[in-house]
């Protein structure tokens, strides 16, 4: 009689801090986490830790842009209002607003979302990431009905690889037209729970609402192009001065751009601004010169004909678009074309289209996904 198989005896795993090493590469986008969690109970441990989490985010830095968020109307009878997340970055990144809150969104920083809700007079920060949300009231005496808001991570340190428990700011712009128009702005502060003093402005027309960019040490706006003197972007210096001013922009860029163009970080780090010519996507910057005079400086030139998409170059398919939003935690850039949304990364060149036609306002989410590895219903006890 033969003797009876014995198995050999397990080998002995890797410890934890090298399945870390290893998890640490693994590219940012929420698919690979969250399918590497989904191996075995111990691969899920390891991933969900807070510590390594955060090393996940310091090591990669740049977080990836997981979609953008859209304020729609809803037909019915009396019509309604709602918020939509169009994923970008695979199906696992899929978001949620929060339930109960009726309202819209206003702005994405660094992971965070600035919800309002205008029956309320209410302002919601948002991190889909975690859960958490704050309300805020919105600042006393406002003076116009038209308002937006942009959300500013207050991190002393600089560093806004991971923000979800950093202080913030909300600046609150409100607009009104009587003999002529006027912005006023003003600053919460989350460390001392308090809205500061309104400045105020007048402009040669409205602000466009639908996007800010932060450069510096000052939040900037697109001034509207409806009236025959409105050239500028207007200004808002945070820290103790808390001033508004307008600058103006370079001549003719009413004519060459359609009217339409998107303010945002310029790629020399200061601030600028994005218009399509044609085919050709426009990448300005406003530089001091060698005598202390600012002035506009036409960086790069993106010919968005010549760039593959799907296969086949993109010819005349963006002759009549626009730039409609920039992330402001990457290098991502959208455009609103006739036949939808597209994404084009400006470092890589890499374009892909990412929603059918949609007139709405769009506004990019940048953060590392890691709700997607706190799946319910999974042990996390070792085997």
């Amino acid at each position: 009689m033969s003797a009876p198989h014995c198995s050999p005896p397990p080998a002995d795993l890797p410890p934890d801090d090298v399945f870390q090493e290893v998890f640490l590469r693994l590219p940012p986008e929420p698919t690979f986490l969250l399918t590497a969690s989904l191996v075995c109970k111990r691969w899920r441990r390891v991933i969900r830790s807070s510590a390594f989490l955060h090393r996940f985010r310091a090591f990669h830095r740049t977080p990836p842009v997981l979609g953008f968020f859209q304020n729609l109307w809803t037909l019915g009878c009396p019509p309604g209002r709602r918020i939509r997340f169009v994923p970008t970055a695979g199906p696992a990144a899929r978001i949620s607003p929060p339930p109960g809150f009726q309202g819209w969104v206003l702005d994405c920083c660094h992971g965070r979302v600035l919800l309002y809700s205008y029956s309320d007079e209410e302002l919601l920060v948002w991190d889909p990431m975690t859960g958490d949300t704050q309300c805020v009231s919105a600042p006393p005496d406002v003076v116009g009905e038209d308002v937006t808001a942009t959300l500013v991570c207050a991190a002393k340190q600089g560093d806004c690889t991971d923000c979800h428990s950093s202080p913030f700011q909300i600046i609150f712009l409100a607009c009104k037209e009587e003999d002529q128009y006027w912005v006023s702005a003003c600053i919460y502060s989350s460390e001392i729970d308090a809205w500061g003093s309104w400045a105020a402005i007048p402009t040669p027309s409205l602000v466009s609402l639908d996007s800010s960019t932060l450069v510096g040490n000052s939040v900037y706006w697109k001034i509207d192009f409806a009236e025959e003197d409105s050239n500028h972007i207007l200004e808002f210096e945070l820290g103790q001065s808390q001033r508004l001013c307008l600058i103006e922009l370079p001549e003719g860029v009413r004519e060459k751009y359609m009217s339409d163009i998107h303010i945002m970080p310029a790629e020399d780090g200061g601030i600028g601004f994005s218009g399509v010519n044609y085919s050709s996507i426009h990448l300005w910057s406003r530089r001091i010169g060698s005598e202390g005079v600012a002035g506009w400086v036409l960086l790069r030139i993106i010919d968005m004909d010549k760039l593959p998409l799907s296969g086949a170059l993109a010819g005349d398919m963006f002759l009549w678009s626009s730039v409609v939003a920039f992330a402001r935690d990457s290098d991502e850039l959208f455009l609103q074309a006739e036949s939808g949304i597209f994404m084009i990364n400006i470092s890589s060149m890499q374009l892909r289209k990412v929603l059918e036609a949609s007139g709405s306002a769009i506004y990019p989410y940048a953060s590392f996904f890691t709700r997607g590895c706190d799946t319910v219903g999974i042990d996390d006890r070792d085997e």
